[in-house]
């Protein structure tokens, strides 16, 4: 999916797999096992397995995507930007929540870099490997340093990009192997709805792999672990997908408070 495709009107691509496959009919064969020694019927987890998997397997296929993209005739390619940098509705300046924030590492007009494949995974590889995902961190840092120009160095984002896929496809086969239960679940969405400024403020995409995230992985926990306040945290998760119904309308403030609410329910 390019900028050319999205201008002439298909919708701008977004995934997150658990979210994906659970209001897709299945039209496959679940395999007998989804994990070593587990089978698919009895690993409770297993949602949580296609979230983390799916997260690691996007953020390669898109670092494998930029390296290919920047050695094409069409380059620099807009649609590995974010895309409301550009295309949100305009407002007074002191009503913009983008010059609030700021232009870190990139000159004022030139749109960021679309992180949203990192942001929220980046919780999960730094509990499966601290260290490795500190150099995943270090490496993404770059990409996002690198892609955050107007017309960027084609061979440096070349190789920023496949080292980096080549460590995100490391980290996929670790997080499919990886035994999953409902302490880790928990600390899952404790993180993710802890990191409420950061994600909010990466914009409305990284947002809306938050809200998946935190769906995909309270229903998994639910599942095996009964709370009192379910009902309340269902509805909290709920209020996060609803501030994403309008992106021009979309305010990092709010829905950082949104997610703020999420993280005082899970206790």
């Amino acid at each position: 999916m390019d900028h050319e495709m999205i201008a002439a009107g298909h919708p701008d691509l977004y995934f997150e797999l658990d979210s994906f496959s659970s209001v897709m009919p299945r039209h496959w064969k679940t395999p007998r096992e989804s994990a070593p020694g587990v089978s698919a019927e009895s690993d409770a987890w297993s949602g949580v397995r296609e979230w983390g998997t799916g997260q690691a397997v996007q953020l390669r296929a898109s670092m494998d995507r930029i390296a290919w993209r920047s050695k094409g005739k069409n380059w620099p390619e807009y649609s590995e930007l974010q895309c409301f940098a550009c295309h949100h509705s305009l407002t007074a300046p002191e009503q913009s929540w983008r010059q609030e924030r700021g232009y870190a590492g990139r000159r004022p007009g030139d749109p960021p870099w679309n992180g949203s494949r990192y942001t929220v995974f980046r919780e999960l590889a730094h509990q499966v490997d601290d260290a490795g995902a500190s150099r995943l961190d270090d490496q993404v840092a770059q990409i996002a340093k690198l892609l955050s120009q107007l017309n960027p160095d084609r061979d440096a984002v070349a190789n920023a990009a496949a080292s980096a896929a080549s460590f995100s496809s490391e980290f996929a086969g670790r997080i499919e192997k990886q035994p999953y239960d409902a302490a880790m679940t928990l600390r899952l969405l404790q993180r993710i709805s802890n990191d409420a400024d950061e994600i909010s403020n990466e914009g409305e995409r990284a947002a809306e792999q938050a809200a998946m995230a935190l769906d995909s992985l309270f229903i998994a926990y639910s599942r095996t672990e009964k709370t009192s306040n379910a009902a309340d945290v269902r509805a909290a998760i709920n209020g996060l997908f609803q501030q994403l119904e309008n992106p021009s309308a979309y305010k990092p403030a709010d829905f950082a408070s949104q997610m703020r609410k999420v993280n005082s329910l899970l206790r």
